[in-house]
């Protein structure tokens, strides 16, 4: 039998649950107006400080104030303020360059050059089929100007963003040669720009890897398929100076070389894991050794970790650059961005190196003598490519180098050597084939939402 209540205990239960309810909407309610409220004081404050400062200056400042510098600089700062090294503002200005840039508008004349103990920057590479190469420009010589630009107080960066220019735009390249100034202008326009170089030392198959771009993976397969047939019973893949590209374009690398796994995944806000790149069970049946150092960073630190998670190869060389973090860009009202860290970089195998680098397992340094000499040495005489060969020969002839791994005695090497171009950093190699290209006047692009550094 049903039991029956009464209705004046119905209305009181009835009433008991809303005033329940209601209690428990103001509280939240309060608590998220608490919240807003604090967030509104907090930036009350900041958006006070940074007017009293404004005022200050434009009462007193004794120039007059350029209003769009200053806003991009107050961007900067913010950016800055987070205190994150791979996050970064973007003015309007920089984000067209960089598309342009990405789609080929934007070009250089095909030097690699560093900066020189002079304070002016020598070239190291000059790259084949490239306007430089036309000019007969050579390697060591040394620029001192761009257009009319005097190079001694500008960085790298500046320096790369200076020889860049839209296909047909002239640049005038002043150089010395027999303690002389000679000018000589340059047209731009499109070249090759191999991201894979390649040839066979001793039944060891040596391959440059510049950066890792979309054709990247063609022109390693193209590679490891030719140096197969040559007789190639090792390999080793030089990324020193490499500094990652594309994040997807590494993994591609990682996956036409290892067996199934994850590659890599990726800690997101709040601790959210998401695998992001995977292989296959298709892998390279070679010992392989990868040559690194102090400017090894993001995809080619991965590409460096995962060979040797995977069991398919050692590490010679230097501790590598430790930069581990997903970038991801949001654009400005403006036509400005900011390129922020949204997550860090997990191997599929190992721990994030993210600040700490990836040790080598056969540690091959410079000595302050040696890194004077980067630039000049070739495939046959660098001495950390040496030492990668003999690793190599040692792997192929069965040897695992299992147990503590032999270091070198030489000095501590700080990795500096880095070169900026239009192209990628390396050493000047001799005799070196090139994977056959598929757009090499282009920048490499991440074909995933996200970038690494």
């Amino acid at each position: 039998m049903k039991k029956k209540i009464s209705v004046s205990l119905a209305i009181a239960i009835a009433i008991i649950a809303m005033t329940v309810t209601f209690s428990v909407t103001m509280i939240l309610a309060m608590k998220l107006f608490d919240r807003t409220v604090s967030d509104v004081n907090e930036k009350q404050v900041m958006y006070n400080k940074l007017a009293e400062i404004d005022k200050v200056a434009r009462d007193n400042f004794y120039t007059e104030i350029n209003d769009q510098t200053l806003y991009d600089m107050l961007a900067t700062g913010y950016v800055a303020g987070l205190g994150d090294r791979n996050s970064k503002y973007y003015t309007a200005k920089q984000v067209t360059e960089l598309n342009d840039t990405a789609s080929g508008k934007l070009m250089g004349i095909g030097v690699e050059v560093v900066k020189d103990a002079s304070g002016y920057f020598r070239i190291v590479k000059i790259y084949p089929g490239s306007p430089a190469e036309a000019a007969q420009l050579s390697q060591n010589l040394i620029i001192t100007k761009l257009d009319e630009t005097d190079l001694k107080t500008l960085t790298l960066d500046a320096v790369n963003s200076l020889l860049k220019g839209e296909s047909g735009t002239t640049i005038k390249v002043t150089y010395l040669q027999d303690n002389a100034e000679t000018p000589v202008d340059i047209q731009r326009s499109p070249f090759d720009l191999p991201t894979v170089e390649f040839q066979l030392v001793d039944a060891v198959g040596y391959i440059k890897i510049r950066t890792f771009a979309d054709e990247t993976v063609s022109q390693l397969d193209y590679a490891i398929n030719a140096l197969t047939q040559q007789g190639a019973s090792s390999l080793v893949f030089d990324v020193r100076n490499n500094a990652g590209g594309s994040l997807s374009a590494a993994a591609e690398c990682v996956d036409l070389l290892c067996p199934a796994g994850t590659i890599v995944s990726g800690t997101y806000k709040g601790g959210e894991t998401k695998v992001l790149y995977t292989s296959d069970e298709k892998e390279v049946a070679l010992p392989m050794v990868v040559l690194t150092n102090g400017n090894t960073a993001s995809g080619a630190e991965l590409f460096a970790v995962s060979l040797r998670d995977f069991g398919k190869g050692r590490i010679v060389g230097a501790k590598t650059a430790g930069r581990g973090t997903l970038q991801r860009m949001y654009t400005m009202t403006d036509g400005s961005a900011v390129s922020l860290t949204v997550a860090v970089m997990v191997p599929g195998r190992s721990e994030s190196f993210d600040g700490v680098g990836v040790t080598p397992d056969y540690e091959r340094t410079l000595s302050a003598e040696e890194e004077l000499a980067y630039y000049d040495y070739t495939v046959n005489d660098d001495p950390q490519i040496q030492r990668a060969i003999e690793v190599a020969v040692s792997l192929a002839a069965g040897n695992s180098g299992n147990g503590p791994a032999p270091s070198s005695s030489a000095a501590p090497d700080s990795s500096s050597s880095q070169a900026s171009s239009d192209g990628a950093d390396g050493v000047a190699d001799s005799g070196v084939s090139s994977a056959p290209p598929q757009d090499g006047s282009s920048a490499p692009q991440d074909a995933s939402s996200d970038s690494a550094a």
